[in-house]
């Protein structure tokens, strides 16, 4: 039986965005026993995979982290760490417990210095010799080859490396959704802050896409929990409208069930909403700007039903499933 601890402690789409790599580890190792130290806010959806034989929670600071998994470093030794979210305090962290085989992403950044280029490392080379593997990422979203530094297409190219084959590789959630508050069919908008950074004439311009998407289509309208300034706008001109539904203050869980049954689901690119419903077969439709065009690319989720509007041409909106 192999013992498997994968570090994963960035956010919730983050988590997502790795599911096809523990659908691949059980699927190689069917009797294996997989763990993962994540943050408290993506245990939250981390808990929902059965795959996943233990979570263990942790914060930054080390002093604490040694005292509450004294033990288990101590004692435990594992056949195969992955180290997936890049974060120093992860590879840090890592390196702390005995294995026979560690592997991750190298990060390469270029830095200038008195006119002088400096490649900069992450993990840095005194980590280096803990690492069986690691497969570098150029952190920079302009180089030629961008789109080979794929995020998911990473992931999966250290468990080529370490022997394993790949079955798999589309997003999964093994959700389980209560009934349905809202209508029969409906197009899911999350609105959060990052949508307070689209200037006044894209809202008048996504207030009259919005008139036109309701002719046709229910629309049900979210927010990130504490509610943003272009949500409320919406909500004051659209409110008494029985075609748009207004949801605020929704946990994940709602979040979830919302998307779950949508038929297409539009973000300014929130992580959460776009690997969730890349993990449901939804439709998703980035509103983006074109600045972070490039960077976005590393992040769409393989074999999805994915779309990317500019905000700058949010008049070629357009809900279509041919």
């Amino acid at each position: 039986m192999k013992k498997i601890l994968i570090f994963k402690s960035d956010k919730i789409g983050d988590l997502i965005n790795i599911s096809p790599v523990i659908k691949n580890l059980r699927i190689n190792y069917p009797n294996s026993k997989i763990y993962l130290f994540c943050s408290k806010y993506n245990s939250s959806v981390a808990l929902y995979y059965s795959d996943i034989d233990k979570l263990f929670i942790y914060e930054n600071n080390f002093i604490f982290f040694l005292i509450k998994f004294f033990k288990m470093i101590i004692f435990a030794k594992f056949d195969l760490i992955l180290q997936l979210d890049g974060k120093k305090k992860s590879y840090l962290y890592s390196i702390l417990f005995r294995t026979k085989s560690r592997a991750g992403i190298r990060f390469i950044k270029s830095k200038k210095i008195l006119n002088f280029y400096f490649k900069l490392y992450r993990p840095n080379f005194l980590y280096n010799f803990f690492y069986k593997i690691l497969v570098d990422c150029i952190e920079d979203y302009q180089v030629s080859n961008n789109n080979s530094y794929h995020y998911l297409s990473i992931y999966l190219n250290i468990l080529k490396e370490l022997g394993m084959k790949i079955i798999d590789t589309n997003h999964f959630l093994p959700f389980t959704p209560n009934k349905n508050n809202f209508f029969n069919k409906y197009i899911q908008i999350h609105i959060d802050e990052r949508w307070e950074k689209f200037d006044s004439f894209f809202l008048d311009s996504f207030i009259m896409k919005l008139n036109d998407i309701k002719k046709n289509k229910k629309i049900v309208i979210t927010s990130n929990y504490y509610g943003n300034h272009f949500f409320t706008k919406l909500k004051n001109i659209f409110d008494k409208n029985d075609q748009i539904t207004f949801v605020s203050n929704s946990s994940i869980e709602e979040i979830l069930n919302i998307i779950y049954y949508a038929e297409t689901v539009i973000s300014s690119h929130s992580g959460f909403l776009v690997h969730s419903a890349a993990a449901f077969k939804k439709h998703v439709i980035d509103i983006v700007s074109k600045e972070i065009d490039n960077e976005l690319d590393r992040w769409v989720p393989l074999n999805s039903k994915y779309k990317r509007i500019y905000f700058e041409n949010i008049n070629s909106l357009k809900i279509s499933y041919d």
